[in-house]
């Protein structure tokens, strides 16, 4: 199943997917500098006995 994120900047989108997966999906230096995502990021959750997520953080508006 894929999951995408939506949302204006700053609401904790990346936050959300980043606490249930554990992986940082903003990797751009000029992400990690400025503190918003600029770029898709990707991350996955591989639940045991059920179905994998992917989830895809999508920059804010």
């Amino acid at each position: 199943m894929i999951i995408g994120t939506a949302g204006h900047i700053d609401h904790g989108k990346t936050s959300l997917v980043r606490a249930l997966t554990g992986v940082e999906t903003d990797r751009l230096p000029e992400e990690k500098r400025r503190g918003i995502s600029i770029e898709l990021g990707y991350a996955y959750l591989h639940a045991p006995g059920g179905p994998s997520l992917g989830f895809v953080d999508v920059p804010g508006h």
